[in-house]
């Protein structure tokens, strides 16, 4: 048996690639860099300011073009700033969109 001294139920990928995001209800959308993904959670850094609990819909685009985007509705669970402006967002997944 695996052991791990992560608490995790679902393990880490890294998705280095650009994303999207949509404020539901708004025309408001702004621009991400992915860092990790897993299947419940996603990590990520934006220069705009998310709020915790905010609902989002997100677009990840693959590096790879063969590899469909991944379109979510996502909880922002944690905001930290970091250097250069920017913050990193932890967010669960709460849905996948179709195409």
């Amino acid at each position: 048996m695996l052991e791990s001294s992560n608490h995790r139920k679902f393990a880490r990928m890294s998705a280095e690639c650009e994303m999207e995001f949509y404020h539901p209800g708004t025309n408001e959308k702004g621009t991400a860099h992915s860092i990790n993904l897993s299947a419940a959670g996603i990590l990520f850094r934006t220069k705009e300011k998310l709020s915790q609990g905010s609902s989002l819909e997100i677009s990840v685009k693959p590096v790879n073009p063969i590899t469909p985007p991944l379109n979510a509705l996502i909880e922002v669970i944690r905001v930290v700033s970091v250097e250069d402006g920017e913050y990193e967002v932890a967010a669960t997944i709460e849905g996948i969109k179709g195409t």
